[in-house]
């Protein structure tokens, strides 16, 4: 067998020659591979035997009558045309391209706005009708381009979250370490809603953060909103965790416990006095008697329009309601006094100097709380900066209190209209 190695083609560096332009009608495509200008077919070695075969074969019929001069123009002409349709064919390509682009980029913005899929369309022929009132046509129809029927925006919303999901899941998987946070909630519809949301640290030590599921639960649940059902060795989310032999760290929520301090302040009959009085006037059936209160509030030219309802998972809304029950106190005092009947001991409490100094009491105490807990929400938030800010509260605390032994009530707003 002889040892001599088979021919490369590739390794024989051939190079085009530019005459070969005129006499076959040929050029270098951009894989640097010889094309026809005349039926654009690319030959697989660039080599001028080929070349010339393939011109004298196909095409010289056509060309061979003309002369050095008008071949040449004939060759500017198939080049130009050549170019012109690859232009076309790009042009085209790009504009889908964009055109998919803009039609994700509408999805996501559809879903961050938590907006129906259907208004996909609606913001199209908005974007349609704003490029012709500034008279840019060609804008206009490359809005008419963007795919965004509810099918197709379902179809990129999948894309989407399917893209973030597995993202999520790269970062958990390469991160040096992760923790989970759970929290349960009932909707409407009387399911339990577990949401999962997961911190991961990564090699250089920057935070991600991100949901990772929202689960139905429609059996028995394992993740309550109470610690010690959340918490406990036996059932339970951790105690679950325990079983299946996973040992991990435990923590309740801190910003859950803020909100139960809130409601350990001895000032429960208080908050009933409000909540009874608030449910009264636009509580359950109460429509014609909440008519009533809105249009005395009109004819007193109050600064508020409305009471404000008191939902106790909504843990911020304890300290709105109370605010401006407190501003309305008087309109409520009246309205109660001129509409409602059988109120009087309600009535009575709203005149209470004591009840009205608990009141306003309780008004500022829950705004300061309510302060610390937008502090502790938000993301990024470090167990050292979570502590900090419950540390700075507890000394806000020791100044309260040192104010108030002063009868210094420049932290308590309310009281001092009182």
């Amino acid at each position: 067998m002889s040892n001599s190695k088979l021919r490369k083609v590739d390794s024989e560096n051939r190079a085009f020659k530019s005459e070969w332009e005129h006499d076959y009608f040929f050029i270098l495509n951009k894989d640097h591979k010889p094309q026809c200008l005349v039926c654009f077919q690319v030959l697989a070695v660039l080599k001028e035997y080929n070349l010339k075969r393939h011109y004298m074969t196909n095409h010289k019929q056509k060309f061979g009558k003309h002369s050095c001069e008008s071949r040449k123009v004939v060759c500017d002409q198939l080049k130009k045309k050549l170019f012109q349709q690859k232009s076309l064919f790009t042009n085209e390509t790009k504009q889908q391209e964009e055109a998919l682009l803009a039609s994700y980029f509408v999805t996501y913005e559809l879903m961050k706005a938590k907006k129906a899929l259907s208004d996909g369309e609606l913001i199209k022929n908005c974007a349609i009708k704003m490029a012709e009132a500034f008279n840019e046509n060609k804008v206009g129809n490359k809005f008419q381009t963007v795919p965004l029927s509810k099918q197709t925006v379902t179809r990129r919303l999948e894309d989407i979250s399917n893209q973030i999901s597995n993202n999520v899941k790269d970062i958990i998987a390469n991160c040096s370490y992760f923790s989970i946070a759970l929290d349960e909630s009932t909707d409407v519809s009387d399911t339990n809603q577990l949401l999962i949301f997961v911190r991961a640290i990564k090699e250089d030590f920057t935070i991600f953060e991100e949901l990772l599921k929202v689960c139905s639960l429609h059996s028995t649940t394992r993740v309550t909103d109470g610690a010690k059902s959340m918490t406990g060795t036996i059932s339970g989310f951790v105690g679950f965790l325990r079983q299946n032999q996973i040992t991990v760290p435990t923590l309740h929520c801190i910003i859950h416990q803020e909100a139960l301090c809130a409601k350990s302040i001895k000032l429960s009959t208080t908050m009933a006095t409000v909540t009874k009085i608030t449910n009264l006037i636009r509580g359950g059936n109460r429509s014609l008697t909440h008519r009533k209160f809105l249009t005395l509030l009109e004819e007193m030219d109050s600064a508020y329009g409305d009471l404000l309802l008191h939902t106790e998972v909504r843990w911020l809304s304890r300290g709105k309601c109370l605010v401006r029950f407190f501003e309305l106190r008087h309109e409520i005092a009246t309205f109660l006094r001129e509409e409602v009947t059988n109120s009087a001991e309600l009535q009575n409490d709203l005149e209470d100097v004591e009840f009205l100094r608990n009141l306003a009491f309780l008004t500022d105490i829950t705004q300061h709380l309510n302060v610390l807990n937008l502090q502790l929400q938000g993301k990024k938030q470090t167990i050292c900066q979570m502590v900090g800010f419950v540390d700075s509260f507890r000394k806000k605390l020791h100044l309260f209190k040192s104010a108030l032994d002063k009868n210094n009530l420049l932290h308590f707003p309310c009281c001092r209209k009182l």
